[in-house]
């Protein structure tokens, strides 16, 4: 009797065992279950930083691609609360600058802002030669998120005579006869580009590609019109103008991307082709300048034209009202410094 009580007691356990085992094995397989149906969305490094790059909208604008101030309206608000940022050399900057402006080289930017802050002027007007390089600056400055980034139209050329050099000798009509009026297809949608940075977080890896761009320079995304011509098939170039403009003419198998709608985040962006190089030319050589960094900082190989238009078509530009002209050239005052030569220094053109 005692022997079929304990058989029966252990058989009784085994089976609350057992019964306990199949109820957890069906709870943990339920939970799975859910698990493996849910889907998880992973980010790439390309999308967190596409994300961090247009939070503040999905369209790189025109309007803000570079926010421009006429030399007019510098001139009048000197002595008020701006502050007016000269990245030229520093031997070209004594030769001559405007009244209380700041020189500082372009890989300095970040750093400069960060010190100064920013935030507490009603306007940083970034300047350069031509206002390109300044165009440049800008662009990194307001992924950063500043959000009172000038550049000074025309640059130092349109300042004073003096300066007036690099844009009267840039600007030509070498390329009238070489345009086309054939519209060329956008690519169709595919991917951003790869992102390798060490960095995870989209504001981490904005941060560090932006003093990357920064310390590599205007000049080594910059080619001119004979490169961009010769190299035309074999790349991408895109048309950064109105279509009226594009119609006239523009370098054969360039693509319009119009100034009032393009580089959606989730639509012409992605029309770009991430296995060629990408150029980049514009009325306003400084709104392709913008653009490029925006492109560059995204992953894509892309290059500017330098002096955009102006350099090959200016005498079509005129006829719109685009071109760089002596006209625009103003004759305001200027202020000198001691140029104080830094041992091992070099002096760059720039733009």
């Amino acid at each position: 009797m005692r022997k079929y009580t304990k058989t029966l007691l252990l058989f009784f356990v085994s089976a609350m065992f057992l019964l306990g085992s199949c109820r957890d094995n069906t709870s943990t397989k339920s939970e799975n279950e859910i698990a493996d149906n849910t889907v998880v969305v992973v980010k790439t490094k390309a999308q967190k930083l596409a994300d961090e790059v247009f939070k503040e909208g999905k369209v790189i604008r025109a309007d803000k691609a570079p926010k421009v101030i006429k030399a007019d309206d510098v001139y009048k608000s000197l002595g008020r609360n701006i502050l007016v940022i000269d990245l030229r050399g520093a031997k070209d900057f004594a030769s001559g600058h405007i009244k209380n402006a700041v020189n500082i080289k372009m890989s300095e930017v970040i750093d400069y802002a960060q010190a100064r802050g920013f935030p507490m002027y009603d306007k940083v007007v970034m300047i350069c030669y031509t206002g390109q390089t300044a165009s440049y600056s800008a662009a990194v400055l307001q992924m950063l998120g500043h959000d009172n980034i000038y550049v000074l139209e025309w640059g130092m050329c349109g300042w004073n005579k003096k300066f007036s050099k690099k844009w009267i000798k840039n600007t030509s009509d070498k390329g009238l006869d070489k345009l086309v009026t054939t519209p060329y297809e956008k690519n169709a949608i595919s991917e951003l580009p790869v992102i390798v940075n060490k960095k995870n977080s989209g504001s981490e890896i904005l941060y560090t590609r932006a003093r990357e761009i920064l310390k590599e320079g205007f000049g080594s995304a910059a080619v001119n019109f004979s490169y961009a011509n010769a190299n035309a098939k074999k790349s991408y170039v895109v048309c950064y103008q109105p279509e009226a403009l594009y119609k006239k003419g523009h370098i054969e198998h360039a693509v319009l991307y119009s100034q009032d709608d393009s580089f959606n985040l989730s639509t012409d962006l992605l029309t770009l082709p991430t296995d060629k190089t990408i150029i980049v030319y514009s009325n306003k050589a400084y709104q392709s300048a913008f653009i490029t960094v925006y492109l560059k900082m995204l992953g894509y190989n892309a290059r500017t034209l330098k002096f955009g238009a102006n350099s090959f078509m200016n005498k079509s530009l005129k006829e719109s009202g685009e071109a760089f002209s002596e006209g625009v050239i103003k004759n305001y005052p200027f202020e000198t410094s001691k140029y104080i030569e830094v041992k091992g220094e070099v002096q760059e053109g720039g733009c």
